[in-house]
């Protein structure tokens, strides 16, 4: 039986959820990327002018898609560091709260310049 193994299985429970995090990030960010062209189409199909927020869109979602394969290795280095700890006989102390601040404000602020980017766009 492998010793504190409900902790390790929470552990890994935690790493897979901030991995289908980060894969909704590159999903989400792909269909912003590609929200410019729908945009475009609908325009030129409405003969309507087009809006100049179109690059804005796709530097989002590029933005966006990046956040989520950088999640990716950030991930795996918490789930080493918590798994370490684990695995320790003696108390530690990992300091996980700075990291998970920082990918806190960055989800916050592309949450925010998502917002400022399509509102234009939906608002017409």
């Amino acid at each position: 039986m492998i010793e504190r193994y409900t902790d390790h299985a929470a552990n890994e429970r935690t790493f897979l959820a901030w991995i289908r995090t980060a894969l909704a990030l590159v999903a989400f960010g792909c269909v912003l990327a590609k929200f410019d062209l729908f945009l475009r189409l609908l325009a030129v199909q409405h003969a309507m002018p087009a809006h100049q927020s179109f690059a804005s869109t796709s530097q989002v979602g590029i933005l966006t898609v990046l956040t989520g394969i950088l999640l990716i290795p950030v991930s795996y280095w918490r789930f080493s560091k918590v798994r370490t700890a684990l695995n320790e006989t003696k108390t530690m102390s990992i300091a996980l709260a700075k990291v998970e601040g920082i990918l806190t404000i960055v989800l916050i602020a592309l949450c925010l310049a998502v917002f400022a980017v399509l509102l234009p766009a939906v608002t017409g």
